[in-house]
């Protein structure tokens, strides 16, 4: 068993430096014409090129982590566009500090959403604003809205509320900045707009970069101060892969709410119509994380352990109808329960005995949710040590989380846990512990002064200039694409179609929407969205549904 493992990383390996050759060689495609559009002052095409090539790098590994040759881009087109406003003085003592969170997007579901709105409740002495680049107001989580509204902050859309494109919403930002504090970007890998905004480090406040997509490419290294890292293994590859200085890093706990069970195992159970006598294994992600990978999926995994076990059930949370573990489900008389991405996980955390980690793409939120209902905790690490990106560690889950290195370990320690409710039950309360320590409240809090308090001491970053994006063929590079490539689609990306059209100049724009036409045709080819700016559709969108309302 454990050479066929090691012919199966061998070969993907192999596969992986193949495929990093060739994305890398269409990543490099990208830039050139991003520098073309650069050279001819075509600013708004030149940072789209710019957006394609960053997503492309961050979907399709190519043997970087990051750019200089796309910040520098995007830093020489900021020189030129982008007014410097005159910077608010440092606050008062007794003022609020007014902290500026800026996001791509966010939703209800996920890590991401979570860690801006639990950050605002927790930080009551800082007043926080919220600017999203590519989503409108209304579809604001209300946890969120009110968690902004309650700290005396705003919430701005630039898609929607400013008119124009890319360098109107950078410099309406960079405006909107100039009365805070402090700037913490949580935005998407290939999210442009922060970065013009705050290229031009002039009487600009201090910006701290979120690393919450640790595992990929990303832009914004050349304009963060502070790179908040979420874990080590992240803030070793913000070093050594990125080009952040020592100095500009910090680790960061995920923040997560003090917990209180409302309910027992058992009753939990009796919600869930879970015999109470089971033990329940509990997994909760989205889709793309427990993509079939090397032709075994996630729920295929756990049958001969499910076999062996009669007691035992596996409830998963993410992948809905999106894989197809019906032979899996029958081979266990059921005993595989599969449900859609949801909100109300709270009663099958605290139904879980123990808690598995997704796989093959992890989810460390997920894990310090369940560890911190005193749930123990299992993931799988089929990697070399160089690989750490590839895996869960977080501060409080390092030293009590189990570790498989492969199936019949991970199978092993599941055999363990079940037949022994005492190990269950200490390990979970020494999780629960350690995750209470780090992650909430006052001790998070204290994390957080920490950054706040080095952000202002350190000097603005400045851009290294003339640095040249090298590709690498080592690990964890070589893994990536196999990894990714399976959960994110397979395949190749056209790299057309990672344009934002609606992003781009009016004449493109119609040119792309009649040509979508002629190849198919109207129906979704032909939706206005494709052929309006984005600040014209959302405010159009939002004025039908407001005349519908009061119609009906």
């Amino acid at each position: 068993m454990e050479k066929t493992a090691n012919d199966t990383l061998r070969l993907r390996r192999e596969e992986g430096s193949r495929l990093i050759q060739e994305n890398f060689e269409t990543f490099r495609s990208l830039v050139v014409q991003a520098k073309d559009h650069l050279q001819q002052g075509k600013y708004t095409e030149a940072v789209v090129y710019v957006q394609m090539a960053a997503l492309y790098a961050f979907w399709r590994h190519s043997g970087i982590f990051a750019s200089p040759e796309l910040e520098q881009i995007l830093c020489a087109i900021a020189q030129r566009t982008i007014p410097v406003y005159p910077q608010k003085s440092q606050a008062s003592s007794g003022t609020p500090r007014k902290v500026l969170h800026v996001a791509s997007a966010v939703q209800g579901i996920g890590g991401l959403g979570r860690m801006i709105w639990r950050w605002i409740q927790q930080d009551t002495d800082s007043s926080h604003s919220l600017v999203l680049t590519q989503q409108p107001s209304t579809s604001v989580p209300s946890i969120l809205k009110d968690a902004v509204y309650h700290s005396g902050g705003k919430i701005y859309s630039l898609n929607e509320t400013t008119i124009g494109g890319i360098l109107s919403w950078a410099k309406r930002l960079r405006k909107i900045a100039a009365s805070a504090d402090i700037v913490v970007l949580h935005i998407y890998p290939d999210d442009a707009i922060p970065i013009i905004a705050f290229a031009n480090k002039e009487q600009s406040p201090p910006v701290l970069f979120l690393d919450h997509a640790d595992h990929g490419f990303w832009l914004g290294a050349s304009v963060s101060d502070i790179v908040i890292n979420l874990r080590f293994s992240g803030m070793r590859l913000s070093q050594e892969r990125r080009g952040i200085e020592p100095e500009r890093v910090a680790l960061l706990p995920i923040i997560l709410p003090p917990t209180q069970r409302t309910l027992s195992r058992t009753e939990a159970k009796r919600k869930l119509d879970i015999d109470e006598n089971s033990v329940l294994l509990f997994s909760v992600a989205r889709a793309p994380k427990y993509k079939t990978i090397d032709g075994v999926n996630f729920a295929d995994a756990h049958v001969p352990f499910l076999e062996k076990y009669d007691n035992a059930v596996l409830v998963v949370i993410g992948p809905g109808d999106s894989e197809d573990w019906s032979a899996a489900v029958e081979r266990t008389q059921g005993r595989i329960k599969i449900f859609a991405e949801r909100e109300d996980t709270a009663v099958f955390y605290q139904a879980a005995d123990i808690y598995v980690d997704s796989f093959p793409i992890i989810s460390i939120t997920s894990l310090l949710e369940a560890g911190s209902y005193g749930v123990p905790l299992v993931t799988r690490y089929p990697y070399s040590d160089a690989c750490g990106i590839l895996g869960s560690d977080a501060p409080g889950l390092d030293g009590n989380m189990m570790r498989a290195s492969n199936l019949e370990e991970y199978i092993a320690i599941l055999s363990r846990l079940v037949k022994d409710k005492e190990l269950r039950l200490s390990l979970g309360e020494a999780t629960r512990k350690r995750i209470a320590e780090t992650h909430m409240g006052s001790n998070w809090q204290h994390s957080l002064e920490e950054v706040y308090t080095k952000a202002n001491a350190l000097p603005r970053v400045t851009l290294k200039p003339n640095l040249k994006d090298e590709m690498f063929l080592g690990e964890p590079d070589v893994l990536l694409p196999r990894v990714f490539w399976h959960a994110c689609g397979q395949g190749k990306i056209d790299p057309e179609s990672l344009k934002k059209w609606n992003m781009i100049p009016f004449v493109q724009r119609f040119g792309f929407w009649t040509n979508q036409i002629k190849k198919h045709g109207f129906g979704r080819s032909g939706r206005i969205d494709l052929l309006l700016p984005q600040w014209l559709y959302w405010n159009l969108r939002k004025y039908v549904i407001d005349v519908v309302k009061k119609v009906y």
